[in-house]
């Protein structure tokens, strides 16, 4: 059976400090913004790591040097105006729990619970809060393409978590990168594409081509860029989500201005969505 390598993103780069200031200045906002209110305030990071990032020291003579960042984690713990009531810290790798839950032994006044398992199969399955009386954020951020599309739909339905996506743009552009024809893509391949995407939509990338084969077969033409991978994507978003969809996003980009995700925002409950938006669109526009 052919299978799927996916191509894994190169953490440490200026990107990561981008996406980690937005999602920070939007905790701290969301707490401000919320610390009257009645609702018990929830943090949840899907795909948390070791709650560190690892970085290359910029300028440094040595090549090999690394340095360490605070990560989505670390930050959330250092909220202060009011901080969180609950944090949960969702990580598959046990090893990485370890740390996590290591971190989180520095912050004997936060309530925290490490989980070890998948992301997806924890947001659909067992988060379990009473959505009447919580509200909160969620922070998903893959190390590739992890997040399903079936979880989005889940995390839809709470009406409660606002929502900071991750999307792997370039990692799922890679993964087509030598397959031009619809017809050659591998079933492996089509089955992690169906899963991102929900459906077929992921198809409309390919088009007929005016020209046809030799043979007189339709030839098929792929758009080579992510533009179409995030179109698609964002009008999923778009038809789910509604105006709880924030229309501005930001590319983040590598050293050589390629972008490797899309950072991307969606409001949890209706009844927050100017002031949500209105603080995300802030952040985004003004970092």
């Amino acid at each position: 059976m052919d299978q799927v390598t996916e191509p894994r993103a190169s953490y440490g780069g200026e990107w990561t400090i981008e996406k980690l200031k937005i999602l920070e200045r939007y905790l701290d906002a969301y707490t401000t913004a919320l610390k009257d209110q009645l609702f018990k305030l929830v943090y949840i990071d899907a795909f948390a790591g070791s709650g560190s990032v690892e970085l290359r020291v910029k300028y440094n003579l040595d090549p090999e040097a690394k340095g360490f960042l605070a990560g989505s984690v670390q930050r959330a713990l250092q909220v202060k105006d009011k901080p969180f009531d609950k944090m949960i810290f969702v990580e598959k790798d046990a090893g990485e729990c370890e740390k996590l839950k290591q971190l989180c032994g520095d912050y004997p006044d936060r309530d925290t619970e490490v989980v070890n398992k998948d992301a997806n199969d924890f947001l659909r399955n067992d988060l379990e809060l009473d959505w009447n009386k919580w509200r909160g954020v969620l922070f998903l951020d893959p190390f590739a393409t992890e997040v399903e599309w079936s979880t989005i739909k889940k995390i839809a339905t709470f009406n409660a978590l606002d929502t900071w996506i991750l999307f792997p743009v370039s990692a799922i552009a890679r993964m087509l990168k030598n397959v031009t024809r619809l017809e050659d893509i591998p079933d492996s391949l089509a089955r992690r594409l169906t899963s991102i995407y929900g459906d077929y939509s992921w198809q409309g990338l390919y088009h007929e081509s005016p020209q046809l084969h030799m043979f007189g077969d339709n030839v098929w033409e792929r758009d080579p860029g992510v533009d179409g991978l995030l179109k698609i994507y964002k009008q999923k978003l778009r038809n789910l989500l509604g105006p709880r969809l924030l229309e501005e996003s930001r590319s983040l980009r590598n050293s050589k201005n390629a972008i490797l995700f899309e950072f991307m925002f969606c409001v949890g409950n209706e009844r927050g969505i100017k002031p949500a938006k209105r603080i995300a669109g802030h952040i985004l526009n003004n970092m």
